[in-house]
């Protein structure tokens, strides 16, 4: 394609850290003391060191009494601190001990600060004056706010309007002070400087603070499926609008993913060397190098592109690439070993993108099969072990599978395999089971082996027609009873039994609860359990293609089915060979028969005025992440509508990112596949009972509530990689500041507390809809801004959303 112009530089994350302020932080420790006082005041020592480890020392030599004396100065806390010291001697012997002790002042000032303040947020500091002395105490306090680059006090521009108030506390008592502040439009770090004076004593603080921007960083989505000649359009409605006169158009970032079939054999995992393996390991890559080796052997054009696809050094597709869409830096997720395709060491790999190192690797396999095979012709679930009948069955069944591939499977093995399955049938089921009216899911999963090899030499005729014909009856009986998946190895196995119409009976059950949509193709809720390897939905979904293939050649729905395969592949990171290379064989048949495997892949883009073509040579994969980037002064009302046009065969993605900042809360949520929603509540206990009260916008809370907060995240397709951000309200201090995983609603997911917000991490997120609550406690009166709840997928960033903002009001004291 013609190349699009050169991405901008990611605007940074507003998590990210800041040299420039840390530096300025502890700049701030040397600022002269006075900053508007007067000459008196500029000596008076100011308490700015508030560590919370006050001396650690590893080693400590006593001398010949056993004594050892050291000093050290305590941090500026006024507080009691826990001693503890523990000696061992020559020979080995230990003790500890602990102490507690106390630095105090008979004068002391404490602010009541924030982590930090926004642009825009209406505050009423506090400042708390405790007498430690056996008098009364009067004086003055003296409150300044300061620019810790040019020491000039910033009163005026937060609104200060009385710096100098006077005090009088009892002895062993504390008074309260309280300023009111209105946080400027600037962002940055400032240091707030208090300073308390009697005749007798003075006491004061300097405490850095950071400013944060009230302008946020935004982002709207939209996603369009194109398949063969196909037209569509994405537009922003909000784009258009010309009422928010706060908003700054970013950029406008349009993607193309072409070639989507090399974009799935570029994902293919390679499989790892272990020292140890179980017999189904060792069957699924034979399976696995069985499938692609033969694929190879098909299709040239499709080997030589995986040939050069395996020069890859790591086991998985990597997704590290800069992308102007990102909002975080992989840096600050849990995930950029992942993003850079996995720890394995590349000694340890088997590139089976590779044709050659396929076909060596499905010799290696099929080699130790053969000695893990028992006298009696059965499997074990380990080499040594005595032989499983439900293993023995899933060699079969992964050897059929190579059969149907066009993979050679020596007869003698499976035909002993056979002998042993049949004589546990005799014994188990006819004579027992059966007469139960149990076992038909094992009956129906062993019928459509036996019938899925091509003829008598794979089988020899271990299995009677009459005793194949007798499970096959006793499985319809329960056919109802069968899972999705089961039901369709019992219509495949009715189909090639010439019992069509009953096939497609059993078959359209499984159809008809099958959902179609225009974006997403046809797929299914997701089944119970469907974590477990057998319930995975790559493979399934490939199964369902080459099932729906078998049954209804001509059917519309296989269209939809593929595309779901590849918009699973676009929004996750695929890591099952097994999966991989049969979603590959599903889609390498489906669009062989279309005509669209190895074609030339024409699409145009047309954003506003500008108009990009895009041409995709099948010898050559370029199809990944098509970019055009329109920039600030480009994005106007009349690039909000983006169309995308494909002239050719087969399917692609296309997508339109449109990054904006504004200083103007969202009113109203924005989404596609994802959308987050917040909601605050007030919690309540009466008696011994908790009451959520829902938090009307305004209504106010006092210092000491308890506030939960609950954010509903909605996604239309499973995805990985996923994060999601709250920002939290100045007021209001988090319950948890312990960062861990945590595992409900049948996920986990990275909770992480940081000083502005709480971030979510989710490495698998199953489509549907999750609430996440986390609870805060309000402890500063003010009124402050809280941005939108924003989610993204870090592995496909245009898939983006955010929720509504919110300002929280936090009255007086009562």
């Amino acid at each position: 394609p013609l190349p699009p112009p050169p991405p901008p530089s990611p605007a940074p994350s507003a998590s990210a850290p800041k040299p420039q302020l840390e530096q300025k932080r502890r700049e701030i420790i040397q600022i002269i003391k006075g900053g508007g006082g007067d000459e008196a005041e500029k000596t008076e020592p100011l308490r700015s060191n508030f560590a919370e480890t006050a001396f650690w020392v590893p080693q400590l030599l006593t001398g010949p009494d056993g004594a050892a004396v050291l000093e050290f100065t305590v941090p500026d806390s006024v507080t009691a601190w826990s001693v503890w010291a523990h000696a061992l001697t020559r020979d080995l012997r230990g003790g500890s001990v602990q102490r507690t002790t106390r630095s105090v002042k008979e004068l002391m000032v404490r602010p009541y600060l924030p982590r930090f303040l926004r642009e825009g947020d209406r505050a009423e500091l506090e400042v708390v004056v405790n007498n430690a002395s056996t008098k009364p105490q009067q004086g003055q306090l003296t409150f300044d706010i300061v620019d810790p680059d040019t020491q000039k006090s910033l009163l005026s521009e937060f609104g200060v309007k009385t710096a100098v108030q006077s005090f009088t506390v009892a002895p062993g008592k504390g008074t309260h002070l309280r300023f009111p502040v209105t946080t400027p439009a600037r962002v940055g770090p400032v240091a707030f400087r208090v300073v308390a004076k009697t005749d007798s004593f003075s006491d004061g603080e300097l405490r850095p603070l950071p400013v944060l921007p009230g302008r946020m960083h935004l982002a709207q989505s939209r996603f369009v499926t194109l398949r063969d000649q196909d037209r569509k359009t994405l537009t922003f409605d909000d784009l258009k609008r010309s009422d928010d006169a706060t908003r700054v158009n970013e950029q406008l970032v349009v993607t193309v993913d072409a070639q989507l079939f090399y974009s799935v054999l570029q994902a293919l995992p390679y499989l790892v060397n272990y020292p140890y393996e179980c017999t189904e390991q060792t069957l699924n890559r034979f399976v696995s190098s069985g499938i692609v080796a033969s694929l190879y052997d098909k299709h040239p054009a499709v080997a030589k592109m995986a040939k050069e696809l395996s020069q890859r050094p790591t086991r998985f597709e990597t997704w590290d690439a800069v992308d102007p869409n990102r909002k975080m830096t992989l840096e600050e997720t849990p995930w950029l070993t992942d993003a850079k395709g996995g720890r394995e060491s590349p000694e340890d790999l088997v590139r089976v993108l590779d044709p050659k190192v396929a076909q060596a690797e499905r010799m290696a396999s099929l080699a130790k099969l053969k000695k893990a095979q028992t006298a009696d012709g059965g499997f074990p679930w380990w080499p040594g072990g005595p032989a499983s009948p439900y293993m023995t069955v899933y060699i079969l069944h992964g050897l059929s599978r190579a059969t149907e591939h066009g993979v050679e499977v020596p007869p003698e093995m499976t035909k002993r395999a056979w002998t042993y399955l049949a004589k546990q049938f005799r014994d188990d089921y006819a004579n027992k089971l059966m007469k139960k009216n149990v076992g038909w899911e094992f009956l129906t999963f062993l019928n459509f082996v036996a019938s899925s090899y091509p003829d008598a030499r794979y089988t020899g005729d271990a299995l009677t027609a009459a005793e194949r014909q007798r499970m096959l009856d006793f499985s319809f009986k329960h056919w109802k009873e069968h899972s999705p998946y089961l039901k369709g190895y019992l219509a495949l196995t009715l189909h090639r039994s010439k019992r069509t119409k009953d096939a497609l009976k059993v078959w359209d059950s499984v159809m008809d609860s099958a959902k179609t949509t225009e974006d997403q193709g046809t797929f299914w809720a997701p089944e119970d359990r469907s974590w477990l390897w057998y319930n995975d939905t790559t493979e399934t979904h490939a199964f369902a293609l080459r099932t729906l293939s078998e049954l209804r050649p001509k059917d519309p729905r296989r269209a939809g089915l593929v595309q779901w395969l590849l918009l699973d592949k676009k929004l996750g990171h695929w890591k099952s060979t097994r999966a991989t290379a049969e979603a590959l064989y599903a889609l390498v048949n489906y669009l062989e028969a279309e005509g669209a495997l190895g074609i030339r892949e024409e699409l145009k883009v047309t954003v506003g005025p500008k108009v990009v073509p895009m041409v995709f040579s099948p010898e050559v994969y370029t199809g990944k992440k098509n970019q055009v980037v329109l920039t600030g002064p480009e994005v106007k009302a009349d690039t909000a509508t983006t169309v995308v046009e494909k002239t050719t065969k087969g399917f692609a993605f296309a997508s339109a990112t449109w990054h904006f900042s504004t200083e103007q809360l969202p009113k109203e949520e924005r989404g596609d596949f994802f959308n987050v929603s917040r909601r605050y509540f007030l919690r309540l206990r009466e008696g011994n009972q908790t009451l959520l009260r829902p938090l009307a916008e305004g209504a106010p809370l006092h210092p000491g509530d308890e506030v939960e907060v609950q954010l509903s995240l909605r996604t239309k397709h499973a995805a990985e990689y996923v994060h999601l951000r709250d920002p939290r309200a100045a007021g209001l201090e988090p319950e948890n500041a312990v960062s861990r995983h945590k595992w409900d609603l049948g996920i986990v997911w990275y909770e992480e507390t940081r000083d502005s917000g709480t971030n979510f991490f989710f490495e698998a997120l199953p489509v549907g809809e999750y609430t996440f609550k986390y609870r805060l406690r309000a402890n500063l009166a003010g009124t402050f801004r809280v941005g939108p709840a924003t989610v993204q997928s870090m592995y496909a960033p245009e898939f983006t959303a955010y929720s509504t903002g919110a300002v929280l009001t936090v009255g007086k004291a009562q």
